[in-house]
């Protein structure tokens, strides 16, 4: 059996809460390993071979992980599902400097009325291109390098499991309408016309992802389903059932109808509001967590229907020792087990985490 083979059984039988020998550990990312290995980060954002290089040699650096989540990156696609302006290394940003997602009122309550109208594809492109300096376009050389990039990752034994990228509205309206304006000003004052809205993008987001499904579906190991803002510990029950978890569900229920299993990353807390995940098939999801969620708790809530993956604290890594991190990480796996449980960073490691600490982290399963 190849190591990328037994890597990926690993990975596997993880989501199907199998027992393992130990436990599962995924590595997350992209922008450390440009500081691991000394690559200028505006180099590595923009020269897709050189930052696919960059990845493998900071993963060949942290240890033997089991899978990644990050081949190749390029930060303009942010704005494609935040709706907001996002700053670059080497542009807006020094170099050297992390991009930013530069949060304002991109959209205005009047876009509602025009998605309402003429239908939120067409009004979509135009705000990508007009508002968003046509992100897609920019990175149109992060396509075109993905295909080799996957494979060259499969020759060197690394699974990569995060395939494809699954969008709801809640997450797209908060980071282009702003935080506070979504939720007080379209919310509050304006709930039914939001719902209309979301319809038309939940439409047309089911459409784009049963496509990209279909086109790659029996090559996709699994992808990212992400919530970071419409979570049960911002928004009220009702408000959450409303405007977040009903378009989630139905997100997770089409990725999982095709053989692909939707990697929940969760950001912010869920604690209160776990329960609603024993809502989705049982053994065919991830909950990935940011260390804002009880992690035990979720084990205890839905650890007999999904692998839970989380989540060393990004403060931790990069603040911490090394030998914090190692205690840590053992308790989680005593607590967590080794079944259906994958140790990785809470969301992704730092910039500026020490090296020595993410190699902690990862040899922490092997001990």
């Amino acid at each position: 059996m190849s190591i990328y083979q037994e890597r990926l059984d690993r990975y596997h039988e993880a989501i199907a809460l199998e027992p393992a020998d130990r436990a599962s550990v995924s590595f997350l990312g992209p922008a450390v390993n440009a500081q691991f290995t000394g690559t200028k980060l505006s180099d590595y954002c923009n020269d897709m071979e050189l930052s696919c290089n960059t990845n493998l040699k900071g993963i060949e650096m942290v240890g033997d992980v089991d899978t990644t989540q990050t081949t190749i990156f390029q930060p303009r696609m942010l704005a494609s599902f935040w709706l907001t302006e996002v700053l670059m290394p080497g542009e807006a940003l020094p170099e050297n400097e992390l991009w930013q997602m530069k949060e304002r009122e991109t959209i205005t309550q009047a876009d509602y009325d025009e998605i309402l109208e003429g239908g939120f594809g067409p009004w979509y492109q135009k705000v990508l291109v007009e508002r968003l300096d046509d992100p897609m376009a920019k990175a149109a050389s992060y396509f075109a390098y993905m295909p080799t990039a996957l494979q060259r990752f499969a020759e060197a034994g690394l699974p990569s499991i995060n395939n494809g990228m699954f969008y709801t509205p809640f997450e797209m309206f908060c980071g282009g309408r702003s935080m506070i304006s979504f939720l007080m000003d379209d919310l509050v004052d304006i709930p039914e016309k939001v719902e209309a809205v979301f319809a038309k993008v939940q439409e047309f987001n089911m459409a784009q992802s049963e496509a990209m499904l279909k086109e790659l579906g029996p090559g996709m190991i699994s992808g990212w389903l992400g919530s970071w803002r419409g979570t049960p510990g911002i928004l009220s029950p009702a408000m959450f059932e409303r405007f977040s978890w009903k378009y989630i569900k139905e997100m997770a229920d089409l990725v999982i109808s095709y053989g692909v299993t939707p990697i929940l990353h969760f950001d912010s807390s869920w604690t209160p509001g776990l329960h609603y995940l024993r809502e989705l098939p049982a053994k065919k999801c991830i909950l990935s967590l940011d260390g804002m969620t009880d992690i035990r708790k979720a084990k205890e809530v839905v650890g007999d229907r999904m692998c839970i993956m989380g989540d060393v604290p990004s403060q931790m890594l990069a603040m911490s020792s090394a030998e914090k991190v190692t205690e840590y990480c053992k308790s989680l796996i005593k607590d967590m087990g080794t079944a259906g449980f994958i140790l990785c960073s809470g969301c992704d490691v730092p910039y500026n985490a020490k090296l020595e600490n993410v190699q902690a982290m990862v040899a922490s399963v092997h001990s």
